[in-house]
């Protein structure tokens, strides 16, 4: 399991960058203009092929001969550095008045992003290590 850690890490940070940049646009730019519920399927199915590929990249770093348990590390961290990082992006916004400017989320949106988080921590059992 503590061989997945530092690739999870990876995995994490490069899922959350991957978020922030697409989140700013479907806030910014899509959901004024296709609506809330589609701007977020739209973004889902982005973040959904770029997991895949940053998990596809993070798993490089694993053991060659790296077990389950290694794989559960890697989708453990990346998923707690997730969580953390959104609980932290969410303080600061409440903090600085940002959420405010931000489109309220509805249910569905919410579910989404969890069906999200769910695909992020299966990636790391679905990938194979190449070469």
């Amino acid at each position: 399991m503590m061989a997945g850690i530092r690739p999870g890490l990876l995995y994490g940070l490069l899922a959350f960058l991957a978020g922030a940049v697409l989140g700013t646009i479907r806030d910014l730019a899509l959901a004024p203009s296709i609506g809330s519920l589609a701007a977020a399927v739209v973004e889902a199915a982005v973040m959904a092929v770029l997991v895949w590929l940053a998990a596809r990249y993070a798993v490089r770093f694993l053991p060659v001969d790296a077990r389950r348990e290694s794989r559960a590390g890697m989708a453990l961290a990346a998923v707690l550095l997730v969580l953390l990082a959104e609980i932290g992006l969410g303080a600061a916004f409440e903090a600085t008045g940002l959420a405010a400017q931000r489109p309220p989320r509805g249910g569905v949106e919410e579910s989404i992003g969890l069906l999200l988080l769910a695909w992020m921590a299966a990636q790391p059992f679905r990938v194979r290590q190449e070469g």
